[in-house]
């Protein structure tokens, strides 16, 4: 998947984070080359220890992935969407995973959702809500679709105006990473996002 045509993204309101959004020319940005993945891999060097970010093929899904581990790995997405749902295609390695959202509501407060399978319980602050995901054993690639609109009014009871910031931490595998304004199906999103052929 080296190239593709501009105008299957633009029959769906989408905006992918990984893989990168297509050039003019429609090419796609390697992943190895993608920026987050670039500035992840230097911040694990620079820290060291046990911490990875790389690029593997996975054997499932016959698909490079960005491949996080670590006690301190993580992929930083800045953005600025204002679309509803946050995708992605994820894979349990099982070990414990997190996922870090920070939005800008209707009040102009910086809010951080803290998603991750090492919590049971929800647990809401001021500006701070931290949420558990049921992610299941075995190292199956699972789709995440979150909806941060309601999650923005259901946890502080305001409007959900953009999404700023996504981080993603290990452990785990990514394969997309993309804001929709409706839930699509699989079969509805453009090839360079779907999971499946």
């Amino acid at each position: 998947m080296t190239a593709i045509e501009l105008d299957e993204l633009e029959d769906k309101l989408v905006e992918p984070l990984l893989p990168s959004p297509p050039s003019e020319k429609g090419d796609l940005t390697p992943l190895e080359l993608h920026p987050a993945v670039l500035l992840a891999d230097d911040e694990c060097q620079q820290v060291g220890g046990d911490n990875v970010v790389q690029v593997v093929e996975d054997t499932d899904v016959h698909q490079p992935v960005v491949e996080i581990r670590g006690s301190d790995a993580r992929v930083v997405f800045n953005c600025h969407n204002v679309m509803q749902f946050l995708v992605l295609f994820v894979k349990n390695l099982d070990a414990y995973f997190a996922l870090d959202i920070e939005v800008v509501d209707d009040t102009k407060t910086y809010r951080t959702f803290h998603i991750t399978n090492s919590r049971s319980l929800a647990r809401v602050q001021a500006s701070a809500c931290q949420m558990p995901l049921v992610f299941g054993k075995g190292g199956t690639w699972r789709h995440v679709c979150l909806d941060v609109h309601r999650m923005c009014l259901d946890a502080f009871g305001t409007h959900h105006v953009a999404t700023v910031q996504v981080t993603v931490h290990a452990t785990c595998r990514l394969l997309r990473v993309f804001f929709q304004d409706v839930d699509y199906s699989d079969a509805e999103l453009p090839p360079m996002l779907a999971l499946l052929d």
